[in-house]
């Protein structure tokens, strides 16, 4: 599917104009503040800055985005790891949060044009790292910059969407890891509105 990870950078910079400063350090997402979520939203330009400086691997190992969402959250998954790495991102962004998300989205943006999108990429530690093409990769960075946006919207009590392609890329993806991990019957029922306690009845309703 077609996404652009620049445009979602930048709109991340756009979102983080708006949050109110007295919001920054109430309630995130789970046990992080919302500064402490952005710092780890941070990471979806941060991460491609870093892996970009690295040699380029010889072959894919994980061929999509979808895989490497099942491998990586299901797989390799760290919560306690993640909510330390999202603290310490906060702490890294100082207190001119605009600035250094602007500043991280120029240079990400900036080292993926150096490269290019076919570009083979090693994600992770050397010793046990991912790799696959830069494009699929970014579809990851977009569906983090998605969802997160969307957290960080509703944590400061702001009106906010992304652009309708990475929304319905984010969906997919979502829906793909859903049914990976056996849960695609479930995830189904709600988004065509067979659990009315999820607020989408009209979802697939006809004339809807």
């Amino acid at each position: 599917m077609t996404v652009h990870f620049g445009r979602a950078a930048f709109e991340l910079v756009d979102l983080i104009e708006l949050v109110p400063a007295e919001r920054l350090d109430g309630p995130g997402l789970g046990e992080w503040t919302l500064r402490e979520l952005i710092g780890h939203t941070s990471r979806a330009m941060s991460t491609v800055v870093r892996y970009l400086e690295q040699p380029a691997p010889f072959e894919p190992t994980v061929h999509s985005a979808s895989e490497y969402l099942d491998v990586v959250l299901r797989q390799r998954g760290d919560d306690e790891a993640i909510a330390a790495r999202g603290r310490e991102s906060a702490e890294l962004l100082g207190d001119d949060l605009v600035g250094a998300i602007a500043d991280l989205a120029t240079a990400a943006v900036e080292a993926v044009d150096r490269v290019g999108l076919d570009r083979l990429v090693a994600i992770g530690a050397p010793s046990d790292a991912i790799a696959m093409r830069l494009g699929e990769y970014l579809r990851t960075r977009v569906f983090e910059l998605t969802v997160h946006g969307l957290d960080i919207a509703d944590a400061a009590g702001l009106a906010w969407a992304p652009p309708a392609e990475h929304m319905l890329d984010a969906l997919h993806l979502a829906a793909a890891n859903a049914s990976a991990r056996g849960m695609g019957e479930e995830a189904l029922r709600y988004l065509t509105g067979r659990r009315p306690d999820a607020g989408l009845e009209g979802v697939l309703r006809a004339g809807g």
